[in-house]
């Protein structure tokens, strides 16, 4: 995935940053190699050039020390000069440490970050829900706002990238590609619910994903209820062979209507509640289990309703 140029910047800035004692460590620890290395070589040349046992000696004890260098020349690069030269960076950009190390992690890793095309591609379809879906994603991958912004929710992706990361997902195993759908819906159902495009584009990358009849089933169950509008086949494919566990009365009452409501009161009755109650909306995190049990009741409420006509 190709770097904005800003970005490109920031990390080529941080790379040039270069503390004295980095500067020092480096000078000792190439010294060290180039001569760890040519008396490694008279050694293994020692019969041929006759060298005095005092002149091996030497070069042993210097053969030490500059292994002792080098073994020790990286862990002191990890512990000590890189926080002192990231803390030089975030002097001179005056930001955070905590801000510079999500966002430089972010920035090294986001060529492995092979759902980012996915994620954009859905998250366009609901602009006026910008704000929580970049909490929501910044919650699920810990990535740094700006990054979600530019790359996410800003960048425009090919639809080759975009069938790249179709076709990586594919190899995931089942439970990381339910998760990856659940957090789809769970962007294009904020704000006012799923409209046709969504659903369609959804049920589009499900049937890609080759998930078999039941999970179909399941994410269309779960997530039905949340939808804005439905095809004129989808308002007439209600079945009439359902038994009545309570009456039409109670039904209406779980929705909160009269029994004289029309279908269209019914379905939007129906939408409003899903909106509400959803287990999966942000709103509800506290709530999962009562959100669950209440979705189940206006589930069977809808459903009973919708196929008594």
């Amino acid at each position: 995935m190709e770097l904005l140029e800003k970005d490109k910047e920031f990390l080529k800035e941080y790379e040039e940053t270069e503390t004295p004692i980095e500067k020092i460590l480096s000078y000792i620890t190439a010294f060290s190699f180039i001569i760890f290395i040519l008396i490694l070589i008279l050694a293994l040349l020692e019969s041929e050039f006759c060298i005095d046992q005092k002149i091996i000696n030497i070069l042993g004890y210097i053969f030490a020390i500059c292994g002792f260098n080098l073994f020790f020349s990286f862990p002191l690069l990890a512990l000590f000069i890189i926080p002192i030269k990231t803390r030089n960076f975030c002097k001179t950009h005056s930001i955070s440490k905590q801000e510079f190390k999500s966002r430089y992690n972010t920035l090294m890793n986001l060529n492995t970050m092979f759902y980012i095309p996915l994620l954009q591609r859905f998250c366009r379809l609901n602009p006026d829900a910008k704000s929580t879906q970049i909490e929501l994603i910044k919650k699920w991958y810990n990535i740094d706002n700006n990054i979600i912004s530019d790359y996410v929710i800003d960048k425009e992706y090919s639809e080759e990238e975009n069938d790249n990361a179709v076709n990586q997902l594919k190899t995931k195993d089942l439970g990381e590609k339910k998760t990856f759908i659940n957090r789809l819906f769970q962007l294009v159902i904020l704000e006012d619910g799923i409209h046709n495009d969504e659903w369609k584009l959804m049920m589009q990358l499900i049937a890609q994903l080759e998930f078999n009849k039941n999970y179909v089933n399941y994410f269309k169950e779960r997530y039905e209820s949340l939808r804005t509008e439905f095809d004129e086949y989808e308002k007439r494919s209600g079945s009439s062979e359902h038994k009545y566990l309570y009456s039409l009365k109670e039904y209406y009452a779980t929705l909160g209507l009269e029994e004289n409501a029309t279908d269209e009161e019914v379905r939007r009755a129906y939408h409003e509640l899903a909106l509400q109650h959803h287990p999966d909306l942000p709103k509800n995190a506290d709530r999962t289990e009562e959100c669950e049990k209440m979705m189940m009741k206006i589930n069977e409420a809808y459903e009973k309703l919708r196929s008594k006509s």
